[in-house]
């Protein structure tokens, strides 16, 4: 089952926090970084149960699920979702070093 791919606001917050610090460095880099999100994310949606639960997940009152990408240079980024009805919700972009999801990042993903 094929589900519809919504990029929640904090997740297209990030995006473009981290596609504009990439940019600065590297404009081809941040637009390699852009179609590797795009690419991992628009896979999900087929078979979302076949990726693994988030460590947030034993902390969250929610089943959040990852995905993960990565740059050309090997910088590990990862995609946090939930799935709600028909739509697969792509709640947040963390990248290495970044904080773990939070309870109140959930408020929109119901």
């Amino acid at each position: 089952m094929s589900l519809r791919l919504v990029i929640l606001p904090r997740a297209e917050l990030d995006v473009a926090a981290i596609f504009n610090y990439i940019h600065e460095r590297n404009a081809k880099g941040a637009l390699d970084w852009l179609t590797a999100f795009e690419v991992a994310s628009t896979k999900t949606v087929n078979f979302p149960e076949s990726y693994s639960l988030a460590p947030e997940d034993l902390s969250l009152n929610r089943q959040v699920r990852q995905f993960f990408f990565r740059t050309r240079k090997g910088h590990m980024y990862r995609g946090l979702f939930v799935v709600v009805g028909d739509e697969l919700r792509v709640l947040r972009v963390r990248g290495k070093g970044q904080p773990p999801l939070a309870e109140d990042e959930l408020d929109d993903s119901e």
